[in-house]
């Protein structure tokens, strides 16, 4: 039990650091400036955001008994281990629709994250002057496809929507696992 507590509070600690790098963008001075502050405050946000998605995981791989060392916990190992042992996993299931899904947010954040974690920064627009002054839209990094929303309200969304999901999908697993009978 202990080890599902400590791993529902690392998915946990996740989101707060996300939201610790979104609340400091916000609330930067030059917002929009692409200024090493608020660039390294995007890739972490997102770094953090996908780390939740990341560290539920493990939560997955003790609520189900897969017996996973922490270093193998990826949705693909996860994936087979479960398909191995004969058991479904809705909440994996639902992860894996979301991330290949390309008009989910999550597959969007996943995109983002990869992107400007290593190969470039987080792709953006920003405009000087009319009713958009001083906003930032992000870019999808394979399409270029404008995202036309200020980018911390949609760094807010997302946070919002993976916290939701988390909760979501903890709260079936943990129901679904409390009423399976204790094996002897």
């Amino acid at each position: 039990m202990k080890k599902i507590t400590n791993s529902k509070e690392r998915t946990n600690a996740k989101l707060r650091y996300a939201r610790v790098h979104l609340e400091e963008l916000r609330s930067h001075q030059r917002k929009g400036s692409g200024d090493d502050f608020e660039r390294s405050h995007q890739e972490s946000f997102l770094f953090h955001l996908l780390g939740a998605h990341d560290a539920f995981l493990q939560e997955l791989n003790l609520y189900y008994d897969c017996e996973l060392e922490l270093h193998e916990v990826t949705v693909k190992k996860l994936n087979k281990k479960l398909s191995e042992m004969d058991i479904g996993c809705p909440e994996l299931d639902k992860l894996i629709r979301y991330e290949k899904n390309p008009e989910c947010w999550l597959h969007a954040a996943k995109e983002m994250r990869n992107y400007s974690t290593h190969r470039r920064s987080v792709p953006r627009a920003f405009y000087v002057g009319g009713e958009d002054d001083g906003k930032v839209f992000l870019r999808d990094p394979r399409s270029n496809k404008l995202i036309e929303r200020d980018f911390a309200d949609v760094f807010e969304d997302w946070c919002s929507k993976m916290e939701t999901l988390l909760n979501d999908l903890r709260n079936t697993a943990v129901s679904k696992v409390s009423a399976q009978p204790l094996s002897p």
